[in-house]
């Protein structure tokens, strides 16, 4: 039997729970690691971004006992669980999946979710711009072939795969700086040392950061916060398929409803 500690162990490889840590000692606020262990097993496990009823319901298909998700599957703390407001984890909790959620250390990661983001945008020369530790941080910068925005934005909705992305600027893209997920206030915060910058991509950003980075003559790309994120997490679904070397079976589940 493939045990639950054997797949944290596998997982840590990759997206050591410590770089968890030391974001939150530096005052992030997270949740990762083994949230629900109902069982020692880890046969199955179902990858998803989200802990969703349509992603336990394709776990409960698939007689997965095991899943892992992206973003936290309990974010805050919680004194009650409710079906009505909580079933998509008061589901799994019933059916008896255990649910393991790795966030900031597997945005932040050498083969993480952000790096993974830059990458897809076509650069090379990736620089990490917030630096946690050796080839760990959150925010990339890259150069790239120079191309008109249009064709920048062309790229990306066939490389992730969404048509839902928005774009403001006229300016030719050379080098950009990406921040996956609600990147906006590192944008906003490392302004000063992306001056060579000119396009700028992430997810979620509020309109007064809009408004600044246009101000500083900023192109802005806004990628749907799933489309940003999946990318980078699918790499690591195959990246942890390979490595368990068929010691267990895995599955991903798309969201397509935010593709």
């Amino acid at each position: 039997m493939y045990k639950i500690s054997d797949l944290m162990t596998l997982i840590q490889k990759i997206a050591p729970l410590s770089l968890s840590h030391k974001l939150i000692e530096m005052g992030s606020y997270d949740n990762s690691g083994l949230l629900v262990k109902l069982s020692e097993s880890a046969e199955k496990i179902l990858f998803s971004l989200d802990l969703s009823e349509s992603a336990v319901m394709c776990a409960e298909n698939n007689s997965c006992d095991t899943i892992i998700t992206h973003h936290p599957a309990i974010y805050s703390p919680i004194k009650t669980i409710n079906i009505d407001t909580d079933k998509a984890l008061a589901l799994a909790i019933k059916k008896g999946i255990n649910i393991i959620s790795m966030h900031l250390n597997l945005d932040v990661c050498s083969l993480g979710i952000d790096n993974c983001l830059c990458q897809g945008l076509g650069g090379k020369n990736i620089k990490i711009i917030d630096e946690i530790e050796r080839n760990c941080g959150y925010g990339r910068r890259a150069k790239t072939q120079k191309q008109s925005l249009e064709a920048f934005v062309k790229n990306i909705k066939e490389v992730f795969g969404s048509q839902k992305i928005l774009c403001y600027g006229d300016r030719p893209v050379e080098e950009y700086a990406s921040f996956c997920g609600s990147g906006g206030s590192h944008a906003i915060e490392n302004l000063e040392c992306l001056e060579s910058v000119d396009t700028i991509v992430t997810s979620d950003l509020a309109h007064h950061q809009l408004k600044e980075l246009i101000e500083k003559n900023k192109n802005v790309v806004i990628i749907p916060h799933y489309v940003s994120e999946q990318y980078g997490y699918k790499n690591f679904y195959e990246l942890i398929t390979e490595k368990l070397d068929k010691k267990a079976q895995t599955f991903y589940f798309l969201d397509n409803r935010f593709m």
